[in-house]
C-alpha cells in the first residue's frame, strides 16, 4: 500500500508539472508582438498586418504615406501606432467595405499617431474611421477632408475615447451631411483635448451617445470655417461640457452654436452640464449660445462660463444664459447662474482674443 501512495504521489506530481510546462508552452505560443509596416520593413502595407496581426498585438507604422491601403481591424486589445512621425493613410478612392479607410471590428483597440485623409464612400459617408464594435481609443490622430472623421455604428455597447486629435477640412456633399465626429447610439463618447475646425454645412461634433464628456478642446470653426451646430446632441442624454473654448465663425450655417434634443429627446435622464466654458459668437448681430428642446425634462446647469459677442439683453434667445442689459459704457454684462458673464465691449474683447479667449486670473 505504501509503494502504491508513493507511486500515486509521483503520478500525481507528474501530472501537475506536465500541465504547468503545457500552460506555459501555450502562454508563450499566445504571446503578444509587435508588427512592424512600412517602406523598409517586412510588411509594406497596414493591409499585410492587418491580416497577420492577432489579438493583444501592437503593429507600428512607420511615418510615410499609404495610398489606398485600406482595412478592417477584428482584432481585440489591439494597439496601432504611427513611429517615426505621423503616417499618412489616404484613401485615394478607396474605402474599406465601402465605409472608409479604417473599420475597427475589434475591442479595446488604441489607434495613436495616424492621420486619416480623403475618405470617401458610396453611400456619401465615408469615413477616416468607422466604429462598429466594443471600445476605442483614438489618440494623437489627424483627420482631414474626409465625408465623416470618425463614425460610429448605433450600439449601446460601444465606447469612444478621442485624446489630443484633430479635425478638419469637412467636404460638402450631397444628399448627406458631412460631420468631423458623429457618434450615433453609443453607450458613452469621451472627447478631451482636441481641436475641431473648419466645418462645411455638417456639425463640428455631433453625438448621439447616452453619456457625453467634452473636455479641454478647441472647437472654433475660424474665419472662414461653414460648420452649422458646433456642438449637436439631438437624442439628449447626459452631456458634460468642462472647460472648452467654443467659437462660431461668422459664415456659419446655423446660428445656434450648441444644440440639446433638436429631434426628440431619446433618454430617460436628460442633463447638460457647462462649467468653464469660453463661447465666442462672431455673427455681427448675435446668434444663440445654446437651444435646448423641451427644456421642462432637461436638467441645465451652467457656472463659470464665458460668453463674448453675442446678442445682449433680456430679449435675447437662449435656453440656458439669460443675459441683463450692460450699464452704459460697460464692458461686461450679468449672466443668469453662478460665474457666468458675457464680455459686451471691443475693449475687453481684444484684451481676450490677445490671449486666445483666455480670461485673465484677474477676470470678474
Amino acid at each position: 500500500m505504501a509503494e502504491t501512495g508513493i507511486w500515486m504521489g509521483n503520478r500525481w506530481g507528474f501530472g501537475v508539472c506536465l500541465g504547468l510546462f503545457w500552460a506555459a508552452l501555450m502562454s508563450g505560443s499566445a504571446a503578444a508582438e509587435t508588427w512592424r509596416v512600412g517602406p523598409d520593413e517586412g510588411l509594406r502595407t497596414v493591409a499585410e498586418a492587418a491580416a497577420v496581426a492577432r489579438d493583444g498585438d501592437t503593429v507600428e507604422v512607420r511615418a510615410a504615406t499609404y495610398a489606398g491601403d485600406v482595412v478592417v481591424w477584428p482584432q481585440r486589445r489591439l494597439t496601432i501606432r504611427g513611429v517615426g512621425g505621423r503616417p499618412r493613410m489616404l484613401a485615394s478612392g478607396q474605402a474599406a467595405e465601402g465605409k472608409g479607410i479604417w473599420v475597427i471590428r475589434g475591442d479595446e483597440v488604441v489607434v495613436d499617431n495616424i492621420a486619416f485623409e480623403g475618405a470617401r464612400g458610396p453611400n456619401r459617408n465615408g469615413s477616416g474611421i468607422r466604429h462598429e464594435e466594443g471600445a476605442l481609443t483614438v489618440r494623437n490622430c489627424l483627420f482631414r477632408d474626409n465625408e465623416m472623421g470618425i463614425l460610429t455604428a448605433n450600439k449601446a455597447s460601444l465606447n469612444l475615447v478621442v485624446e489630443d486629435s484633430e479635425f478638419s477640412q469637412a467636404v460638402l456633399v450631397t444628399p448627406r451631411i458631412s460631420h468631423l465626429l458623429y457618434a450615433g447610439r453609443i453607450g458613452r463618447l469621451e472627447v478631451r483635448g482636441s481641436y475641431f475646425h473648419h466645418g462645411r454645412v455638417g456639425h463640428l461634433l455631433k453625438s448621439r451617445a447616452r453619456v457625453n464628456l467634452i473636455e479641454h478642446n478647441r472647437l472654433t470653426d475660424e474665419v472662414d470655417g461653414q460648420a452649422s451646430y458646433e456642438l449637436d446632441f439631438p437624442d439628449g442624454g447626459q452631456v458634460f461640457l468642462i472647460d472648452n473654448l467654443i467659437r462660431q465663425s461668422v459664415g456659419t450655417e446655423n446660428r445656434r452654436m450648441i444644440a440639446f434634443g433638436a429631434e426628440g429627446l431619446q433618454h430617460d435622464d436628460n442633463v447638460l452640464v457647462l462649467a468653464g466654458n469660453t463661447l465666442v459668437d462672431d455673427v455681427p448681430e448675435g446668434g444663440e449660445f445654446v437651444a435646448v428642446w423641451s427644456p421642462e425634462r432637461v436638467q441645465v446647469v451652467a457656472v463659470n462660463n464665458l460668453l463674448v459677442g453675442g446678442c445682449i439683453g433680456s430679449l435675447c434667445p437662449d435656453a440656458v444664459f439669460r443675459r441683463s442689459l450692460p450699464d452704459a459704457g460697460a464692458q461686461t454684462a450679468a449672466v443668469e447662474g453662478e460665474g457666468n458673464l458675457q464680455i459686451v465691449g471691443a475693449q475687453a474683447r481684444a484684451a481676450l482674443e490677445v490671449r486666445g479667449f483666455r480670461p485673465a486670473a484677474d477676470t470678474p
